[in-house]
C-alpha cells in the first residue's frame, strides 16, 4: 500500500516508512530493531532446469538382474486360458527372490491369474505373445493390503500387480496385462454411475478417517466398502523399472507407484477408457523417469499426486524431481496435470 506522506499524522511522529516498518518488526518480535533484510528468503544460486534435468536423468537407473531364468509353466501354469495360474506365478516369483533374482518368465499364452505380488530382485517378464489376464471377482484381492485410494492410506483390495518395500524390482516384455474391468463388474462402483449416488459413501467414510487420525492399518475396507483398486501399484520401493508392457481394462488407476524412489517408466502402452483410468500417476515419489510411452485414457494421462488432505500432510512426502519425455497422449482429461491429490508438496 502507498504511504500518504501529506497525512499531517505521518510527518507528527516523525518517522519515515522504513523506520515506522522497522520498528514494528521490533515490537513484533520483542527484541531490537532488526533489518528488513533478515526476513528476505536467501538468493540461491541460479541454475539451468535443462541441465538440471539432463543430470537428473543420468542419476536415474534401471534396476540390472542376474541372467536367470524361471519360466512359470515349470511352477504349474499354464496358457490356456482357463487355469488358475495365481499360485503357480506367485510361487515362481518367490523362488526367484529367494535364489537371489533373475526374470520370471510369462511364456507365450494366456494365463489367468488373481493379484500377483513381486519380490525383491524380481523381473517379471510378460513376452510379447503373453497376455497375464486377471480375474474380476473382488475376492481374488484378498487378504486387504496397505494401500492408498486417492490419496488416503487404507487396508483395501489388493492392486493386481502389488509390491510392498520391495527393492530392485521389475514388469518387462511386450505381453498384455489384461485386467478385464468393464461396466459388468469393476467399472459398476463409480459413483454418479450406473444408478450410484452422485457421493461414494465409502470414500467419504475414507476421508472423515484420515481426517480424524485412525491409524492406516485400522481403515479396513475391501469387503466392507467398494473402493476400486489399482492395477499396477508398487508401495515404498526402490530401483524399480516398468517397460514394454500393454495395459488393458483397468479397474481404476492403471500405473500407481507410491512412495517409491528412482523409478523408470519407459515404452509402455497404456489404453483404457473406463471411469477413473488415469494413465500414470506418480505419487509421492522421487526420481521418476516416465519416457517414450503411449496413453489412451478415461481420464488423466499423467497425474502427478502427493497424497490428500489431512492424510497428505501427514505422511508429507512430496513427489519431486520427475522428468516426462517423450510421450504421446492420444486421449485423457490431461496431458500431464498436477494433483488433485496435492498435500504433501
Amino acid at each position: 500500500m502507498k504511504t500518504d506522506n501529506s497525512n499531517p499524522e505521518f510527518h507528527r511522529t516523525g518517522l519515515d516508512r522504513r523506520t515506522f516498518l522497522s520498528q514494528a518488526v521490533s515490537l513484533a518480535v520483542g527484541a531490537s530493531v532488526l533489518p528488513l533484510a533478515a526476513f528476505a528468503a536467501p538468493e540461491l544460486p541460479a541454475v539451468d532446469p535443462w541441465q538440471y534435468a539432463a543430470a537428473l536423468k543420468q542419476r536415474i537407473r534401471a534396476p540390472e538382474f542376474p541372467d536367470r531364468d524361471f519360466p512359470v509353466t515349470d511352477y504349474g501354469a499354464m496358457g490356456d486360458g482357463s487355469t488358475d495360474c495365481t499360485e503357480a506365478i506367485n510361487n515362481a516369483i518367490r523362488a526367484c527372490s529367494e535364489a537371489g533374482g533373475g526374470r520370471v518368465v510369462v511364456p507365450d499364452g494366456i494365463y489367468r491369474t488373481g493379484a500377483v505380488h513381486l519380490l525383491s530382485n524380481v523381473n517379471l517378464h510378460v513376452s510379447d505373445g503373453a497376455t497375464l489376464s486377471f480375474y474380476t471377482d473382488p475376492a481374488r484381492y484378498l487378504p486387504a493390503v496397505f494401500t492408498r485410494f486417492e490419496g488416503t492410506e487404507l487396508m483395501n483390495y489388493s492392486p493386481l500387480v502389488y509390491a510392498y518395500g520391495q527393492e530392485n524390482i521389475a514388469i518387462t516384455g511386450g505381453g498384455l496385462l489384461d485386467g478385464g474391468a468393464s461396466e459388468e463388474n469393476w467399472w459398476l462402483w463409480k459413483e454418479g454411475h450406473y444408478g450410484n449416488p452422485k457421493a461414494n459413501p465409502w470414500k467419504e467414510r475414507l476421508t472423515a478417517m484420515g481426517d480424524a487420525g485412525i491409524p492406516p492399518k485400522q481403515r479396513m475396507f475391501g469387503t466392507e466398502g467398494h473402493l476400486r483398486p489399482s492395477f499396477v501399484q508398487p508401495y515404498k520401493c526402490r530401483n524399480v523399472l516398468i517397460e514394454g508392457i500393454r495395459v488393458r481394462r483397468a479397474p481404476f488407476w492403471q500405473v500407481h507407484p507410491v512412495l517409491c524412489t528412482n523409478l523408470v517408466i519407459r515404452g509402455i502402452d497404456v489404453e483404457s477408457p473406463g471411469p477413473n483410468n488415469d494413465g500414470c500417476n506418480p505419487e509421492s515419489c522421487q526420481s521418476v523417469l516416465i519416457e517414450n510411452c503411449r496413453f489412451d485414457t478415461g481420464d488423466d494421462c499423467i497425474a502427478i499426486k502427493s497424497g490428500r488432505n489431512t492424510d497428505g500432510r501427514r505422511v508429507n512426502i512430496p513427489s519431486e524431481d520427475i522428468i516426462v519425455s517423450n510421450c504421446e497422449m492420444k486421449a485423457g482429461h490431461g496431458g500431464v496435470v498436477i494433483g488433485s491429490e496435492m498435500s504433501g508438496g
